[in-house]
């Protein structure tokens, strides 16, 4: 049975370049792992196309974590407009007062 894809994936600059940053850097340390990283955002972009209602972090931010890496997602839900803003794209461990999104 195909999902209906519900929701509008809309990824903002910053989460794009974070997305580059990111592949490359895992490129640069085994060939083929920067695609993987890529592969499991795409997965979980997909995700969020049928599913956007993750957990909320702060105010009406929500996150989702890329499964076997590190970074989270940080995104935001229209559920008139039918559109999830991938906000950016944050590492784990960076602390969340210099990561922190504002709406």
């Amino acid at each position: 049975m195909a999902l209906k894809n519900n929701f509008k994936i809309k990824i903002f600059p910053r989460a794009k370049d974070e997305i580059i940053e990111i592949a490359d850097y895992y490129e640069s340390i085994k060939e083929g792992l920067g695609k993987r990283f890529y592969k499991e955002f795409r997965k979980n972009a997909e995700t969020l196309k049928h599913i956007p209602f993750f957990f909320v972090r702060y105010n009406i931010i929500r996150i989702l974590p890329i499964k076997k890496f590190p970074y989270t997602i940080h995104f935001s839900v229209d559920e008139i407009e039918k559109i999830v803003s991938i906000l950016a794209i944050t590492s784990d461990s960076q602390d969340p007062n210099t990561t922190r999104i504002k709406p």
